[in-house]
């Protein structure tokens, strides 16, 4: 259950922005495979991508990207993604300039209404 925040200058429109969630939601399926290699495809709506407008300029600190996740992902997985979701700034926004964080939180510390996920 990956949380993504994207943060990007201001200015640009809804179908923008849309076009990167979905760009930005496709690379962390694919890197840190959340649809385990297709068997759960259903898992993929447990993607969670927003897109914030904040107060700067492409390669002053924005984009930037905040994903927590639980546990359990290779470096080479979190390289990948990285490297995805910089093939999709270049895309769309002509820049590669993007901070990525990745956090690794334990399951218990991701919760719902309905308490804390499983392992």
């Amino acid at each position: 259950m990956p949380i993504v925040r994207v943060d990007i200058p201001r200015g640009y429109t809804d179908a923008h922005k849309e076009r990167l969630r979905q760009g930005i939601r496709q690379a962390v399926d694919e890197a840190l495979d959340p649809a385990q290699k297709k068997r759960f495809p259903e898992t993929r709506k447990w993607i969670y991508v927003s897109i914030h407008e904040a107060f700067g300029e492409i390669g002053d600190g924005l984009p930037t990207v905040t994903i927590d996740t639980r546990p359990g992902r290779s470096r080479e997985r979190k390289d990948l993604c990285a490297k995805l979701i910089c093939d999709v700034f270049e895309t769309y926004m002509n820049t590669r300039d993007v901070y990525v964080l990745l956090r690794s939180t334990e399951a218990a510390d991701h919760l719902t209404g309905a308490g804390a996920l499983p392992e």
